[in-house]
């Protein structure tokens, strides 16, 4: 009696732990807001990873950097979804594009900024906008920021290069309206965070880099 009654109970929570694993949703998640774009590349492509319990991570190839691309820039478009039941802020930090070289692409030669902070749906939770904050520098498309120094090498307002480590580039306050205990289509943010390198006539070296995009709690923000 005394066995089954133990057996009972542990089946009991095994039940019930699967149903909360099955069941309620994270606190902070971080995926995919659509499909990427890549325009103006020779060669080039972006992947990200599909899973929404794990970081995001992007990996950019350029393609050919050089004047044999000749369109004017290549830009990289890649939408990413935000849900939270707490203030959040999203870092990125970056791997590659860490060629010796000087004259060859580096960091500081890939414009970087993020655009279009809007709501997935009727389930996101609605705030003064000012209370989402994009970051400084990093608040502009660089594709339109893009000026050539007089070195004659092209420069945006924000780059890659001003990346260090894992860097905070967004925060703001609850994203999900509900508190849902189910993951909805339209219960969050999303974001365009662009990317952009023109052609020019750089040395030989990596022409891609790996972005990876994390969620955590962020500052006390009232909505």
């Amino acid at each position: 009696m005394r066995l089954r009654h133990v057996t009972y109970s542990l089946l009991l929570a095994l039940i019930v732990l699967a149903f909360a694993q099955t069941t309620f949703a994270q606190a902070l998640d971080i995926s995919s807001g659509g499909l990427p774009t890549i325009t103006g590349a020779v060669g080039g492509s972006v992947t990200g990873s599909a899973s929404v319990t794990n970081d995001l991570v992007v990996t950019i190839n350029f393609g050919e950097v050089s004047p044999l691309n000749t369109n004017s820039i290549v830009k990289v478009v890649v939408p990413i979804a935000l849900r939270s039941n707490q203030p959040y802020q999203v870092a990125v930090s970056m791997s590659g594009l860490n060629n010796a070289n000087a004259q060859a692409v580096q960091a500081s030669d890939v414009g970087f900024g993020l655009q279009n902070m809007q709501l997935l749906g009727g389930a996101g939770q609605i705030c003064n906008q000012s209370t989402h904050i994009i970051r400084t520098p990093f608040n502009n498309d660089p594709a339109i920021t893009a000026t050539v120094g007089s070195n004659g090498r092209v420069s945006y307002q924000s780059s890659l290069g001003n990346l260090s480590g894992s860097t905070v580039i967004l925060s703001g306050p609850v994203l999900s309206k509900n508190n849902s205990i189910k993951r909805q289509q339209s219960d969050g943010y999303t974001f365009d965070a662009i990317f952009t390198l023109t052609p020019q006539f750089f040395a030989s070296g990596i022409s891609s880099a790996t972005l990876i995009f994390t969620i955590s709690p962020g500052p006390n923000v009232p909505c």
